[in-house]
């Protein structure tokens, strides 16, 4: 039997809403150093876990931008691949661009999305 496995990582704190709810930091936040992701692959690459779910969550992921994307993507994809890795991602698409969905869309990640911010932009 297969044990399926998944881990969030988060590429900032950061986030350009300031919703009552939330506890993520402001927009200027700091992206994780693609290190990390060489270090997460590195960690997950002895286990026998399979498939391996990975979700993009925040703060905002999508405030990491195009350029971490493309270097995280194939670094995980690669790096895991005997684990048979998927991604996802969780953002309010706020900064979504066509870039960005051209790259997610290269992996076939899933989007999810949840209606944040002020009235005048969740009414939009």
């Amino acid at each position: 039997m297969k044990t399926p496995f998944h881990i969030m990582i988060i590429p900032t704190l950061g986030c350009p809403s300031s919703c009552k709810y939330c506890w993520s930091s402001e927009e200027g936040s700091p992206v994780m150093n693609i290190k990390v992701v060489k270090d997460v692959v590195a960690w997950l690459s002895d286990f026998r876990y399979d498939p391996v779910t990975i979700t993009f969550h925040g703060g905002e992921p999508l405030l990491a931008g195009s350029s971490f994307y493309r270097q995280a993507l194939p670094l995980l994809a690669k790096g895991l691949a005997k684990n048979k890795p998927s991604f996802a991602i969780q953002t309010n698409l706020w900064r979504m661009t066509p870039e960005l969905a051209k790259i997610f869309a290269g992996y076939n990640i899933p989007i999810g999305s949840s209606i944040d911010g002020p009235e005048d932009i969740t009414d939009y």
